[in-house]
């Protein structure tokens, strides 16, 4: 009888001690993204003196990107002028006051850009085009984005001043970045050496 409740007593601090002991906790599962992200932007400005309204929404995802706007269609024409600069030596067709640029590779639609009136639309299938093409119509909606925002309605000619200086910032600053590399190599070589 005393080794039955010994055994009792063993096995009842055994479970009770089990019972209390957490367990090792399960890490949440991640979702499931298979390597896409995604990312939206969406703006929109107006003016109450002039009355020019406008709206910008760009979705930049893994497999493509698109850039669509509304604006007053007095910002067309720099807005044309923005694209044709861009675009240059894409194929563009003319249809009323619609104008489309567009690359098909293998019958699917690489790139696509429609302008209208007073909206715009850009697409890139980011699975068939290049990192390079990808960049640089990305450039073009931050551009366009900037241009379409604002409320004056000034030239294109100045945009490509504004757009000139902000080049040369960045020569600038590439080449402090080159010059802050060398130094760097050199510094490594040194110490190599020793």
């Amino acid at each position: 009888m005393k080794l039955f409740k010994s055994t009792f007593a063993f096995l009842f601090i055994t479970l009770t001690a089990c019972a209390q002991t957490p367990g090792i906790p399960t890490p949440p599962t991640p979702p499931n993204t298979n390597g896409s992200s995604h990312t939206e932007v969406v703006s929109s400005s107006s003016s109450s003196s002039s009355r020019i309204s406008s709206s910008t929404s760009v979705s930049d995802a893994n497999s493509s990107y698109k850039f669509r706007a509304k604006f007053h269609s007095s910002k067309r024409k720099g807005i044309e002028n923005i694209l044709t600069e861009a675009l240059d030596g894409i194929q563009l067709r003319k249809r009323n006051r619609k104008l489309e640029w567009e690359i098909l590779q293998g019958g699917d639609v690489l790139f696509e850009c429609t302008l209208n009136k007073n909206r715009l639309s850009i697409f890139v299938d980011k699975e068939l085009s290049t990192g390079k093409f990808n960049r640089r119509i990305k450039r073009l909606g931050e551009d366009l984005q900037e241009y379409i925002s604002e409320h004056k309605r000034h030239t294109f000619a100045s945009r490509r001043g504004n757009s000139v200086s902000r080049a040369e910032e960045r020569l600038e600053r590439a080449k402090r970045e080159l010059e802050n590399s060398i130094k760097n190599l050199e510094e490594v070589k040194r110490d190599n050496e020793r």
